[in-house]
């Protein structure tokens, strides 16, 4: 019923809720492959208006999380930018229900956790939300709780 508010309020789908009980919006796709890829952290593009690039390794500024995977660059891509998403791990994490959820600082566009929060102003605005799933396979996708700062 919400899910259906949502659609005749919003209308044209350039804002929706996903079957995880995220918020997607729309942005223009300009990450870093040819087409894109699900669980990819973003940033706000610098170069594309009203679009999004891969968050660099490190990156204090996330915005969101591209929802779908094999949308071609140029094209409009659905992100989730609050509630559950699917993050992908970088290649040498896994997941842990509970632990701290923050921009990889080794591989762009990836996730890493940790037990606690890190401290610093730096770490702090890498933060993305926070694990809701224990996933044992590295570089896969993990669902998390986004926030960001």
């Amino acid at each position: 019923m919400a899910l259906k508010l949502l659609e005749i309020i919003c209308g044209n789908s350039s804002l929706g809720i996903t079957p995880e009980g995220g918020l997607f919006e729309t942005f223009i796709n300009n990450t870093t492959t040819e087409t894109s890829v699900k669980g990819t952290i973003v940033i706000a593009s610098t170069t594309v208006q009203g679009g999004v690039d891969t968050a660099p390794a490190g990156s204090a500024v996330p915005i969101g999380v591209i929802y779908e995977s094999g949308i071609a660059k140029g094209a409009i891509v659905k992100v989730v930018t609050s509630g559950k998403a699917q993050a992908l791990l970088a290649s040498d994490q896994t997941s842990t229900t509970g632990y701290w959820c923050g921009v990889s600082s080794t591989v762009n566009g990836r996730m890493y956790q940790v037990a606690d929060a890190p401290v610093g102003t730096s770490a702090h605005n890498q933060e993305i939300g926070h694990s809701l799933q224990t996933v044992s396979t590295p570089g896969s996708l993990s669902l998390i709780q986004m926030h960001f700062n």
